[in-house]
C-alpha cells in the first residue's frame, strides 16, 4: 500500500473476515484490526485509498453479506 501510494497510484484495499471469524461474531473486530494495520502505510493519504469490504467467505461462494454487515 505504502509503495503504491508513494508512486502516485490509487489503492483499493480489500478487508474482510473468513467464514470462521464471521460465524464466531468477530467481523467488526477483524475489520477494525485490518483497517488499523493500514493506517501507518496510508498516513495522511486517505484521499487516494478506497476501503472495500470483501469478506473472504464471499469470494467465489455465491454467498452475500447482509445489509447489516
Amino acid at each position: 500500500v505504502a509503495n503504491a501510494l508513494q508512486h502516485g497510484l490509487k489503492v483499493i484495499a480489500c478487508i474482510g473476515e473468513t467464514l470462521e471469524e464471521r460465524e464466531s461474531g468477530k467481523t467488526e473486530e477483524v475489520v477494525f484490526r485490518q483497517t488499523k494495520a493500514l493506517v501507518p502505510a496510508i498516513g495522511d493519504n486517505w484521499k487516494n485509498v478506497v476501503l472495500a469490504y470483501e469478506p473472504v467467505w464471499a469470494i467465489g461462494t455465491g454467498k452475500t453479506a447482509s445489509p447489516q454487515q
